[in-house]
């Protein structure tokens, strides 16, 4: 019998419904203590990037001739015009200047039977023939020189002439400089030079010879009295190709530097993944955080509108409470919380990897933004913002500077009105949809607002803060001053008597103002050349220093996994009664916790310290900097760990390697030691 149905018809035994898919939280292993390490994530510049060629780089380079693949040197040519004899030319004896050239080229005639044959098809016409004629002086033959001309030989003696002291003087000054100038240009100029001044003639029948036009670079006519005109036009044509060789050159860095979006350019990434950033933070979570933390007005919350061009800050006092930020959501506000990396693990790991890469500090603000409204006005930030859309949606209009002056402010601007907004046309103007990043460097203005059914929450990552050359040079200079008032006692000086009668800004009659530039002005400007130059050779490495050691005290400390907290001082599930105690053996494995966590300082050349950022605060500047003695005799140890990172070294290697051979055992255990001890080394036994 077949299965009973029931009354309606259908199986009485459904199929079970499927159960709702799952998606995988790839942020719940920063919890679970499961993520990778920032460690792994350590920045490496690419070797293989593809490099940007100009187009105009790839034109068919222009051959040069250089006269060495044809069988014959060509000296001196040019072309025969139409119906035109042969020439003649003075007849002479050599010239104490051929007495010293040696031809490079040892030529035959029956050589230029092949030379005939090979361009007996060429379609030059008969303008474009040259001719040609040359010397060959036989290297085992001292007393005669060759004239070769369309396969004629015209052998000569050499006569011997006989030279002033003056004249000897001349020639070997003459030898000595054509040593130094290139090989061509030195036998053409020499041979057209004497084809110029020679008075003796020799009969030369050059309608036999053909020379390909295309295996001569360029060609110069006998009969020509312009030749040092036409060097010249040729000097200037170089010229003018370096010129346009360095343009190109200057237009394809200019291109390449535009091919990086870093602090020049806008970046916007369209994934259509709505579900690309998963669960890394969500209004829920922002919820959580002002109900389990003490979040106050100010310094972790601002309330912000802009309404009718004018941007408004509703900030209350103490703490911040959900209820009321609900109600200030629905009056439609944006909600900012300034540092969320602060108290909540997913953000401070983004913020900690990306520190490790950008060696500046990276923080973070989350702006949730209700629908159909915008909180903040027109304005630009000292920082370089990748602006992450979490939920919703977001409408962006974003500006370039329109000067050089505008460009990478180091502080913030106040709020533009849309009346100075209008008639500048923004660089990029559409939505920003969940999933989606847009990137807006230090100094470019931008406004957003929601769309008018949707809320929008985005997470902005920001760095560079305070991390410029002029930062740099703020910290250096200071700093050199100090050091060259110690070596320069000059310096030390007082200013010249009668100062004030010498010179200022006002267009006064100054009693002394003939000795501003020599008691003044140039003492100033020698100190400020020593100045210089005493930050070139003293203070580069040094300022480097500085901003590393800056850097550790307001770096956000690295977020541990589990098993780096094990193998760390900080420990996890520790038996604080058990005898399971770290012990340091030839075999135990050592390695930094990461490459920029600690950092190896000179105070003096005969002590040292380490400033690191392991007991850092979350909250930007919350603690005191950490700075740690460490032994002059650690040094090498410290720089066989930091160059081996993140490899492990076991301490048998780090001992016996050839950089540390000149401490002792105890020294480089001692070393190690304080590194473990102040939570900057890993151990594994």
């Amino acid at each position: 019998m077949g299965k009973k149905k029931s009354s309606n018809g259908l199986n009485s035994n459904p199929s079970p419904a499927k159960s709702p898919v799952k998606h995988n939280d790839i942020w719940s292993t920063i919890e679970s203590g499961e993520a990778k390490s920032a460690s792994v994530s350590h920045y490496k510049e690419p070797k293989n990037e593809p490099k940007f060629v100009h187009p105009a780089k790839l034109a068919k380079p222009k051959k040069i001739f250089d006269g060495l693949d044809i069988p014959e040197r060509v000296l001196s040519h040019g072309k025969i015009e139409e119906n035109s004899g042969g020439k003649k030319r003075k007849n002479r004896e050599s010239s104490p200047k051929t007495e010293n050239k040696k031809q490079k080229v040892d030529t035959k005639p029956k050589e230029l039977a092949v030379v005939k044959k090979q361009n007996k098809h060429s379609t030059a016409t008969l303008s474009e023939i040259t001719k040609s004629t040359y010397f060959v002086e036989e290297p085992d033959n001292d007393n005669e020189v060759t004239l070769i001309s369309n396969g004629r030989e015209t052998k000569f003696k050499k006569t011997v002439v006989v030279k002033t002291d003056e004249e000897e003087l001349e020639s070997d000054d003459e030898v000595e400089g054509e040593e130094y100038e290139d090989e061509e240009l030195e036998d053409e100029e020499e041979f057209e030079d004497e084809e110029i001044e020679d008075e003796d003639e020799t009969d030369i029948d050059e309608s036999e010879m053909i020379l390909d036009p295309n295996d001569v670079e360029r060609y110069i006519n006998f009969e020509s009295v312009e030749d040092e005109e036409d060097v010249e036009d040729e000097k200037e044509v170089e010229d003018e190709e370096e010129l346009e060789d360095e343009e190109m050159e200057d237009e394809e860095e200019e291109i390449s530097d535009e091919d990086k979006f870093y602090q020049s350019n806008v970046l916007v990434v369209h994934r259509k993944q709505p579900t690309y950033f998963g669960n890394l933070f969500s209004t829920a979570r922002l919820c959580e955080l002002l109900e389990k933390n003490h979040l106050e007005y100010g310094t972790n919350i601002n309330i912000a509108q802009y309404k009718n061009g004018v941007r408004t800050t509703l900030n209350g006092k103490g703490r911040v409470y959900p209820q009321i930020v609900k109600q200030h959501l629905n009056n439609l506000c944006s909600v900012q919380l300034v540092n969320p990396q602060t108290f909540d693990d997913r953000i401070w790991y983004i913020c900690e990897v990306l520190q490790e890469q950008f060696g500046c500090f990276v923080g973070a603000n989350t702006y949730l933004t209700p629908a159909g409204s915008s909180g903040f006005a027109p304005h630009w930030d000292e920082i370089d913002a990748f602006l992450l859309q979490v939920e919703g949606r977001k409408y962006w209009r974003v500006w370039a500077p329109e000067s050089a002056d505008e460009e990478l402010p180091l502080e913030s601007s106040d709020n533009f009105t849309e009346e100075e907004m209008k008639g500048r046309v923004p660089v990029f103007e559409g939505w920003i949809e969940k999933g989606d990043v847009i990137y807006i460097p230090r100094g470019y203005i931008h406004q957003a607002r929601t769309d008018s059914k949707v809320h929008s929450l985005h997470v902005t990552i920001s760095t560079g803060r305070q991390w410029s050359f002029a930062n740099l040079l703020e910290k250096l200079v200071p700093d050199a001053i100090e050091a060259l008032i110690q070596d320069q006692h000059k310096l030390r000086r007082g200013l010249p008597i009668g100062l004030f009668d010498m010179g200022g800004v006002i267009d006064l009659d100054y009693a002394q103002e003939d000795h501003f530039a020599e008691k003044f002005k140039i003492v100033v400007d020698r100190q400020m050349s020593k100045l210089r130059n005493f930050v070139a050779d003293h203070s580069f490495e040094s300022s480097v220093d500085s901003m590393a050691k800056e850097f550790m005290k307001q770096a956000l400390p690295p977020l541990l996994t589990e098993n780096e907290k094990k193998l760390s001082v900080i420990g996890s599930s520790i038996d604080l009664l058990g005898d399971d105690l770290v012990d340091f053996t030839a075999k135990t494995k050592v390695k930094l916790i990461r490459k920029h966590t600690q950092r190896l300082l000179m105070e003096s050349e005969d002590s040292c310290f380490i400033s690191h950022r392991m007991n850092n605060s979350r909250l930007f500047e919350g603690r005191p900097e950490s700075n740690v003695d460490y032994p002059i005799t650690g040094i090498d140890v410290y720089r066989v760990l930091s160059n081996a990172y993140p490899e492990w070294r076991t301490l048998d290697d780090i001992f016996s390697s050839r950089e540390t051979r000149h401490q002792s055992r105890k020294e480089k255990l001692a070393a190690i030691q304080i590194l473990f001890q102040i939570g900057v080394l890993l151990v594994k036994n």
